[in-house]
């Protein structure tokens, strides 16, 4: 297109604003939900500036704050796999900048109660900025959970991070907002690329926010893709964590990139968690009812195997 887009994304940050019934002014757009979190990270955090985040979680809240000088507090995740709040609070000191909350989690799916959530919000000191990622928030279960977004309206301290990624199938185009009060954006503002999301991301989020038959449909398909895939790897033995998100989080019980390995040359790619610290675990994302079907075709024989190796090894697990 011959036209450079609209540096501040008026359509898109109207529409959001209408949507969640606050002001444009709270809402600013970039390149993904990885941009915004670089530009918070980078707005807020120098050298020696700590930042709190429970692991496992989004690895981008450690890369970004060690590139630019910080340094990341990490906090074991309870034994439900959600975010030990009490934990983080333990952690909190004077050099305590940013505390990342990934809600839903990513990789295991598994969201903070809204009591809970509140409590810590009103608890954290105020030189601390809580940033509330929200990528997968679109497929939680619960209709009347406080998401950021409510949260921050009712003056919660907090920063929303969302993405068109996910839910709304654009991860293509690169295109996510944050939403918080003007003054804490304002930093974010002054070192954002002036083209932050390209014009076409742009028209695209409008349009995906006024198609709600989509996103109807896309949750029933997803919401019966994990019940079909959840009941699929139980069956097996494995252990399949409840989730709030598109994806599940299960434990194999065996080494979990031979497995991943298994499949890819099936043309089947899974996310192992190794790198998170958790060789046995994987992240699997929910597809359409026939890519769901071929992944449980493929996987049934090396379950099978994993199975026999088990039973062969005393059953150790």
């Amino acid at each position: 297109m011959a036209f450079y887009p609209d540096t501040t994304a008026t359509a898109l940050r109207n529409r959001l604003a209408k949507l969640y019934d606050i002001s444009a002014d709270e809402i600013i757009t970039a390149n993904g939900a990885d941009n915004i979190l670089t530009l918070l990270i980078s707005a807020y955090i120098n050298a020696g500036d700590e930042v709190i985040y429970c692991i496992p979680t989004f690895p981008s809240y450690r890369s970004t704050t060690l590139l630019m000088g910080g340094v990341p507090v990490e906090v074991p995740l309870t034994k439900s796999w959600q975010f030990d709040l009490d934990g983080i609070f333990s952690k909190i000191t004077a050099k305590t900048k940013l505390i990342f909350i990934c809600n839903p989690n990513n990789p295991t799916g598994t969201m903070v109660p809204s009591d809970e959530l509140k409590i810590f919000l009103e608890k954290v000191p105020d030189h601390v900025q809580v940033v509330l990622d929200e990528a997968y928030i679109e497929y939680r279960d619960q209709e009347d959970y406080l998401t950021g977004i409510v949260l921050h309206k009712k003056s919660y301290p907090v920063i929303v991070v969302r993405t068109f990624s996910k839910f709304y199938g654009l991860a293509g185009l690169r295109i996510g907002y944050a939403v918080a009060c003007e003054d804490v954006l304002e930093p974010l503002l002054r070192i954002r690329e002036p083209f932050a999301a390209n014009r076409i991301a742009i028209e695209a989020a409008v349009a995906a926010l006024d198609d709600e038959a989509f996103g109807r449909d896309h949750l029933l398909e997803v919401k019966k893709g994990k019940d079909y895939l959840t009941k699929e790897l139980s069956r097996y033995g494995f252990e399949v964590v409840p989730s709030q998100t598109n994806f599940l989080f299960v434990n194999l019980k065996t080494d979990a990139v031979n497995v991943f390995e298994q499949l890819l040359s099936k043309g089947i790619i899974i996310r192992p968690c190794a790198p998170w610290g958790y060789p046995e675990h994987v992240r699997i994302s929910v597809g359409t009812q026939a890519q769901n079907e071929e992944f449980t075709k493929a996987f049934s024989l090396i379950a099978t195997q994993c199975i026999n190796e088990l039973m062969a090894d005393g059953g150790r697990k």
